[in-house]
């Protein structure tokens, strides 16, 4: 163990074993792990990368393994390629179908496939719809709050819950067309045109304002956005004031689209 990093070499880590722990950032477990308990490390909020030195095996995951690490951003095996890594995190992080991380064929085009009918329920929202999409993909049981059993119901929509949902999935649509392996046609278009309706000035607006939540992501998100929603040079403009002041790459970044300007905030010809 190193400064928030976990080496795992057992064959199974227990129910709970790391549950809540807040000082793991990063594991690593060895070639030999057989099993994962439930919720083994539920709650971990500073978990951030899951690598697994082996190969993918079904029933390697017991339930809510990685429920409420809000953080995770990445979930590695030897044999995955990159877009499933980050697809296998925002299953328990963002989607909230933890069966996705306990299915058989993860990797496999079926899997992306099953990946996408969750999406699509959670734009649709529809509760039935995402039971249903949830039962098609071989589950009855499953925890909506993303973090089940380990700490209780999911809270009432208050204003704030709402506007978090909304930028949930516009972050669920930007990560699926940044890894697009395997999308059909038919989902990007579904993927794209939820965006639109929630662009600047539209619906919510959330496709927007989410691009801020995370900078690690703001301009290469904000490509894809401004790729779909296609905004004239004028709203251009005006996109530019409504940017976090703390956000000056994206700043920059939105006044070389309007073809140069003068910053706003320095003043500052780009």
């Amino acid at each position: 163990m190193n400064e928030g990093i976990y080496e795992i070499t057992d064959e199974v880590i227990g129910n709970k074993a790391y549950l809540s722990s807040k000082d793991i950032r990063e594991v690593i477990i060895g070639e030999d792990i057989r099993h994962i308990g439930d919720w083994a490390f539920a709650k971990c909020s500073n978990l951030c990368r899951v690598s697994f030195a082996g190969d993918f095996r079904p029933g390697l995951f017991g339930r809510d393994v990685f429920g409420g690490c809000t953080r995770l951003g990445s979930i590695s095996f030897r044999d995955t390629d990159q877009e499933t890594t980050y697809l296998l995190a925002a299953c328990v992080n963002r989607m909230y179908y933890d069966h996705l991380l306990r299915a058989d064929d993860v990797g496999q085009k079926s899997w992306y496939e099953k990946w996408d009918i969750c999406l699509v329920s959670e734009l649709s929202d529809d509760g039935a719809a995402a039971r249903n999409a949830a039962a098609l993909c071989g589950e009855e049981d499953i925890s909506y709050d993303g973090i089940g059993s380990v700490d209780g119901e999911m809270p009432g929509e208050t204003k704030d819950y709402v506007k978090n949902e909304e930028f949930r999935k516009c972050s669920l649509c930007y990560l699926r067309l940044d890894n697009d392996r395997n999308l059909s046609e038919g989902t990007r278009d579904v993927i794209k045109a939820y965006l639109i309706s929630n662009s600047f000035g539209e619906g919510s607006g959330a496709a927007f304002y989410s691009l801020f939540e995370d900078e690690n992501t703001t301009l290469k998100f904000m490509r894809i956005y401004l790729d779909t929603v296609k905004h004239d040079r004028e709203t251009l403009k005006r996109l530019i004031n409504e940017v976090p002041v703390r956000d000056v790459g994206a700043r920059a970044f939105l006044i070389r689209e309007t073809d140069g300007g003068v910053d706003p905030l320095f003043g500052l010809m780009l």
